[in-house]
């Protein structure tokens, strides 16, 4: 084999003057036979963004075949994940997935490598990965296609590293959409931003958006920005200092709905809970859309969030995941599968982009939201 993954014969030295018709005959058969070989294997070994070779040999998965599906998480803790595991379930079903995991790191980039390799050893045939670190993913990914499994990453999208295809909604959108609505309802003051990961795509995705919406349609609303590494403590505290650092505080923005208990506990312990509409009301706008954001923006608690689809993001992870399988390939403009729109690109993998609704007073007991459908089960 070569250093390119196709078979080399060996060096054919001339004959002697000579050399009879036979071992001519002989040579022109030996050629045949390795170009017979050389087109399979060079043809095995493509591989990019919306194709994959099936990760057992080469062949392709019969139309009702069950196959085994890897999963690695950064996260089971949150409402949303454990809300994604119980659809993930569900869809693994309904497109004949055996699951293996999901295995869940904690946000531990490391252990996620190790863990996708105990997947593949496993038997994994494809894999459904929400990276944790959208860099520090790479070497998984790459040891991934070594074996031939495909990977579909889900919430999170990476920045280096192949893809089947990234199931994920437009995260600079959640940040554009949650100034937006701050701006429209404060003229001027503070904003709290509590960023995510700033490792993730994610996390970078709503912070620069948010930013750079505050800076160029709200320049009055100054914003203070408080990493957090998606820890739930981490945001309460954040925003409890926003609260006395900041008199003017008239809003936050919390990248995630896991802080929203304890934020509005620690606007309640400072004297400064006023319901939404309220004289003295900190707008407050998170993203995620589960069932208790649902139940805070009735209530008149919450002012808005945006809605990640859970029951989507469970559903064409483990369809593309079936897909890659089966051979069917995809190309940027294409329709996505989930009909959001064209397939975008990013980076180099193909993305779809899943909708994301904001959701306010006016829409939140529309039953399409999967915070609603997820509260009545």
């Amino acid at each position: 084999m070569g250093t390119d993954g196709t078979r080399r014969t060996g060096t054919v030295w001339p004959r002697k003057v000579g050399s009879t018709r036979r071992g001519a005959r002989r040579l022109i058969g030996l050629a045949a036979v390795a170009a017979l070989l050389v087109g399979p294997l060079a043809a095995c070994s493509e591989s990019g963004p919306g194709s994959a070779s099936g990760g057992s040999g080469g062949s392709k998965l019969g139309k009702t075949e069950t196959f085994k599906l890897g999963v690695s998480l950064a996260l089971n803790n949150t409402d949303f994940w454990t809300s994604y595991i119980g659809y993930q379930k569900q869809y693994a079903k309904q497109y004949h997935a055996k699951l293996i995991g999901p295995l869940v790191n904690n946000n531990d980039s490391g252990k996620q490598i190790s863990d996708i390799r105990t997947l593949i050893s496993e038997g994994a045939q494809a894999l459904i990965v929400n990276p944790v670190d959208s860099a520090a993913i790479k070497p998984a990914l790459d040891y991934a296609r070594s074996k031939g499994i495909p990977v579909v990453s889900v919430d999170v999208a990476p920045t280096a590293g192949d893809t089947y295809m990234i199931v994920r909604a437009d995260n600079e959108l959640y940040g554009t959409e949650s100034c937006e609505y701050i701006g429209k309802h404060a003229t001027s003051g503070t904003v709290a931003e509590l960023q995510g990961d700033l490792s993730s795509l994610n996390g970078r995705d709503r912070s620069t958006a948010f930013e750079k919406c505050m800076a160029s349609k709200f320049p009055k609303l100054k914003v203070a920005k408080y990493p957090t590494k998606w820890d739930a403590s981490t945001a309460t505290t954040a925003a409890a200092t926003a609260m006395s650092s900041h008199k003017d505080l008239v809003g936050i923005y919390t990248q995630w709905s896991g802080p929203v208990p304890g934020i509005i506990q620690a606007e309640k312990s400072a004297g400064k809970y006023k319901p939404v509409g309220k004289p003295g009301h900190i707008i407050m706008v998170s993203n995620d859309g589960v069932p208790f954001e649902m139940k805070d923006i009735r209530d008149g608690v919450l002012d808005a969030t945006v809605s990640q689809p859970a029951t989507l993001y469970a559903k064409y992870a483990v369809s593309y995941s079936r897909d890659a399988l089966m051979g069917k390939k995809y190309a940027k403009g294409q329709q996505a599968a989930s009909g959001a729109g064209p397939l975008v690109t990013v980076g180099s993998n193909l993305e779809d982009p899943i909708k994301a609704p904001l959701v306010t007073s006016q829409n939140v007991d529309d039953p399409s939201l999967w915070g609603n459908q997820a509260a009545t089960k």
